[in-house]
């Protein structure tokens, strides 16, 4: 090869590197390059960057419509977890003739130039986020219809059963299954997908069949009696009031039941007004008051249909409209009455509010046998007197006394279960113990004297200091008298008589052996 030609070719790859090589430090994308449909030669790599996030955006935006029980709800590829992966394709078509040393790049120019060079965008979706996203879209669109128990109404004629009702709900694994093949198998990359949801029948568990063995008859009932009048208007208010929310229930197998759940919360909004209450050994107003009539009268029922009571209290002082350990407190968070259908079939329960008693009744399917009775018993284990207390009150009269408060007896008590079959006791059992604390009648006494009465008791000083000078001054005499007219002891008579003042003590005043009766009314704790 002769030096010319030589010469010539250094020239020319000298010329050519120089021109290349200005060209591919530029900060732009070399000409023919393109990622998926978009030509992106002689952008700069945030140009590019941004007319990729837009085609992926724009993919994101199509629609999957998920038919469902008749409904269709829309949702994008995007919202299920379609998403781009090879997020690092810009830099490589920003790189692109830019690596290797000169004669490379050349080559790699050389060939964009004839051939152009594209680069694909990946994309890709997880099963398991179509699982979530679509579980969470039909329930937003509550899509699924739950089944539905039969239940019972109680009207002028008796039970009436209401039927069950069948539901359906999505299957979301097979009904993501089907998404994710449409998308990953068949979709074009641009065209709206329509999806028919899997479903399934969702049985109800409880049938008329199961209502049909409720007995007209009751399983248990117990009355409990009020007093009426202005003064316990509000009382009898909240009785109505929780007989209202609890009428109507129906608790099936194995199911269990919360009164504070359903009577709460304790507001006027919900039906309730202020009577008294227990707080603090003390008996005050307050919203609700009487609502325990209520639960204990529940409570003594559901003895009665020997249901199992999950959650009991006592109160913390006695009541009257059931014996000692038959009555069930409701207060706050911290006392309930809980209870569990333990039966085969479906309980309901009515209530019946009158005027002056209040009546639970508990339905169900009766299977012990007619030769059996059962009996509850209320037995007093011990009694604490009411004592009394005094606070002294001096700027009163000690003409008055008031008593601010009559007290409670205290007990301790038992509830016994009896069980008699043709007859004959075969059983007993205790329910529960129950303890009932004391708390004292107080009084109030005056200790302030009268006006009248303390210029008295000054008048009455003043005679006895006078009294005291003339006993002093007779004394004076007398003693003078006997030294002027001293007789010798032979004469001296013993006719002195000593007269000794006969005393009794006073009458003891009679102890108060009344027995303080517990509450006639009680509201609760």
């Amino acid at each position: 090869m002769s030096k010319k030609i030589i010469l010539f070719a250094v020239l020319f790859i000298a010329t050519v590197g120089l021109a290349f090589n200005s060209e591919a430090t530029a900060d732009s994308i070399k000409k023919g390059v393109s990622i998926d449909k978009i030509d992106v030669g002689g952008m700069t790599k945030e140009e590019a960057k941004k007319a990729v996030d837009k085609l992926v955006g724009d993919i994101q935006k199509t629609q999957v419509h998920i038919l469902v029980n008749k409904k269709k709800i829309n949702i994008s590829i995007g919202q299920l977890g379609y998403e781009w992966i090879n997020t690092d394709v810009v830099d490589d078509a920003v790189e692109i003739g830019k690596k290797g040393n000169v004669v490379s790049r050349y080559k790699d120019s050389l060939d964009i130039d004839h051939k152009g060079k594209k680069y694909n965008i990946e994309m890709n979706i997880k099963e398991e986020d179509i699982t979530s996203k679509i579980q969470k879209v039909c329930e937003d669109y509550k899509l699924n219809v739950k089944a539905k128990n039969a239940t019972l109404k109680f009207n002028n004629t008796g039970f009436t059963v209401v039927p069950e009702q069948t539901g359906v709900k999505v299957d979301y694994d097979k009904t993501a299954k089907s998404i994710y093949k449409a998308i990953t198998d068949k979709w074009d990359g641009k065209s709206e997908i329509d999806i028919e949801a899997q479903t399934e029948i969702d049985k109800p568990e409880f049938t008329e069949d199961d209502f049909a063995m409720i007995s007209d008859k009751a399983m248990g009932t117990y009355t409990t009696t009020f007093s009426t009048g202005g003064s316990f208007t509000n009382r009898n208010k909240n009785i109505q009031n929780g007989a209202r929310l609890l009428d109507g229930i129906v608790l099936y197998p194995g199911e269990k039941y919360s009164l504070n759940e359903h009577l709460e919360p304790w507001t006027e909004e919900n039906g309730y007004f202020p009577a008294g209450t227990y707080v603090d050994g003390q008996v005050e107003d307050s919203l609700g008051g009487g609502i325990c009539q209520v639960s204990s009268t529940l409570y003594n029922a559901l003895l009665r249909a020997e249901m199992e009571i999950v959650e009991r209290y006592p109160h913390s002082m006695s009541v009257g409209y059931v014996p000692l350990a038959a009555d069930a407190a409701l207060a706050g968070d911290y006392k309930d009455l809980k209870f569990k259908n333990n039966t085969d079939a479906p309980i309901f329960i009515r209530s019946i509010y009158e005027n002056g008693a209040l009546t639970f009744k508990v339905y169900g399917h009766e299977t012990r046998n007619a030769n059996r009775k059962i009996e509850f018993i209320s037995e007093t284990v011990s009694t604490t007197p009411i004592k009394t207390e005094v606070k002294k009150d001096s700027s009163r009269s000690e003409s008055y006394s008031e008593t601010v408060s009559s007290g409670h007896v205290g007990y301790v008590a038992k509830l016994w279960k009896k069980v008699y079959e043709d007859g004959k006791e075969v059983s007993k059992e205790l329910v529960n113990t129950s303890t009932y604390r004391m708390t004292p009648k107080k009084v109030v006494q005056g200790t302030k004297k009268a006006k009248d009465d303390k210029d008295k008791d000054d008048k009455d000083d003043e005679d006895k200091d006078t009294e005291k000078k003339t006993d002093t001054d007779k004394k004076t005499d007398t003693e003078k008298k006997t030294d002027t007219d001293k007789k010798t002891d032979t004469e001296k008579k013993s006719d002195d008589s000593v007269s000794k003042p006969s005393s009794e003590p006073a009458a003891e005043a009679p102890a108060d052996n009344k027995k303080e009766e517990p509450a006639a009314e009680d509201a609760g704790e």
